[in-house]
């Protein structure tokens, strides 16, 4: 990485993502919360000599199954 290296921060209905621009292209990273988001901008302002590779792993679509509601034999107390 050298000068000419443009970084953005940006948010949008996903979450947070860094935009790290460069001689060989572009290149767009997700982050959960917006601190992490603007360290790892930091961390590519500086201008590492590589940058890490980017994650193909797909999130799940589908909703994740609810938690059993069972009563623990410790609290059945509480609900009579």
């Amino acid at each position: 990485m050298g000068a000419g290296n443009t970084v953005k921060v940006m948010c949008d209905r996903k979450g947070w993502r860094v935009e790290v621009a460069h001689a060989g292209g572009v290149r767009r990273y997700r982050y959960g919360s917006e601190s992490q988001a603007r360290y790892f901008a930091a961390v590519f302002e500086l201008g590492p000599s590589v940058l890490p590779p980017k994650n193909h792993a797909r999130r799940r679509r589908e909703p994740r199954l609810a938690l059993p509601n069972e009563v623990s034999f410790g609290e059945a107390w509480l609900h009579e």
